[in-house]
C-alpha cells in the first residue's frame, strides 16, 4: 500500500473527511497528517504585540515570531489536534518537521525565518508507521538557525514526494477549484501557473494549487477536496470523482 498523506487545517475534525481514517488505515493504508494553524499563530502574535506582514502569501517571521511559530504549530496546535484524532480512533502522534529532522528547510531570505523544504529525512515517520501510530506533522522545518516556519500546503507535497506517497489530499472548505461554481475535475500540473495567473485560483486555493502541481510533478496523485464531507477521502481512494485531481497524464482543462 502506498501511503497517503493529509493536509489538514488547524481547526476541528469532527463531522468531516477525517473521520473516513479509520476505515482507510484498516486497509492497511499508512497515512500521515500535515496540519496548518495561521490564524491561530495570528491570534497569539497579536496578543503579544508581534504585528504580522505577508508578502505573496507567505508570512514573513523574525526570530522572534519564529519561537511563537513553534509554540504554536508544535505544541497548542499539534496536540489539539492529536487528542481530536485520537477521539476518533485514529492513533496519532505529533511531531514538527524540525524532529528527526524530517524536514529540512533552506531559508526564503527577504521573509526572515521562513523556509522551503531541500530535503524529506522519512526515517521517523516510517518508524511511526512501523509501530502502527499515524504521524502529525506541525509545518515547521529545520534550517540553519533552528526552526523555519514552512508553508503548510507546500510542507505536504514535499512529503508526500518524498515519503512516496501515492496520494495527496489537500483538504479545503469547497469542493475543489471552482468554474462556474463547480469543481475542476482534473488539471495536468503544467496547467496550475496559467489558473493562478488567469484568476481562477485566488486566495487560499493558490498555495494549495501549487503545492498540489509540485507533489504530482514527484509522481503523487493530488487532489484538493472538501475536508467538510465525510466520505471525501475514502470516496477518493476508491476511485471516485471527488474534488479536484492534479497528476501526470489528466486530460489538460480547458476553459
Amino acid at each position: 500500500m502506498k501511503p497517503v498523506v493529509v493536509k489538514v487545517g488547524g481547526g476541528a475534525l469532527a463531522g468531516g473527511a477525517l473521520e473516513d481514517l479509520p476505515e482507510i488505515l484498516a486497509s492497511g493504508t499508512p497515512v500521515a497528517l500535515v496540519h496548518g494553524g495561521g490564524p491561530q499563530l495570528t491570534r497569539m502574535l497579536d496578543s503579544l504585540g508581534i504585528t504580522s506582514e505577508f508578502k505573496d502569501g507567505l508570512r514573513a517571521t523574525s526570530s522572534e515570531a519564529a519561537e511563537v511559530a513553534e509554540m504554536v504549530f508544535a505544541g497548542s496546535v499539534n496536540k489539539a489536534l492529536v487528542r481530536s484524532l485520537n477521539a476518533l480512533g485514529v492513533p496519532a502522534v505529533g511531531i514538527s518537521g524540525t524532529d528527526g529532522p524530517t524536514l529540512r528547510a533552506e531559508p526564503i531570505p527577504e521573509l526572515g525565518r521562513v523556509g522551503k523544504v531541500s530535503q524529506v529525512e522519512p526515517r521517523l515517520v516510517q518508524t511511526l508507521w512501523d509501530g502502527g501510530f499515524v504521524p502529525v506533522i506541525a509545518p515547521l522545518g529545520l534550517g540553519p538557525e533552528g526552526a523555519y516556519n514552512v508553508n503548510a500546503d507546500s510542507a505536504a507535497a514535499a512529503l508526500a514526494s518524498g515519503l512516496g506517497a501515492g496520494h495527496l489530499f489537500l483538504l479545503t472548505d469547497v469542493d475543489g477549484l471552482l468554474k462556474d461554481g463547480e469543481p475542476v475535475a482534473g488539471l495536468a500540473p503544467e496547467e496550475c501557473e496559467g489558473y493562478v495567473a488567469g484568476g481562477l485560483a485566488a486566495g487560499g486555493m493558490v498555495p494549495k494549487l501549487r503545492a498540489a502541481s509540485e507533489a504530482a510533478r514527484g509522481g503523487v496523485q493530488a487532489r484538493i477536496v472538501n475536508g467538510n464531507k465525510k466520505g471525501s477521502l475514502a470516496g477518493a481512494l476508491a476511485g471516485e470523482a471527488v474534488g479536484t485531481l492534479i497528476a501526470e497524464g489528466v486530460a489538460v482543462w480547458k476553459p
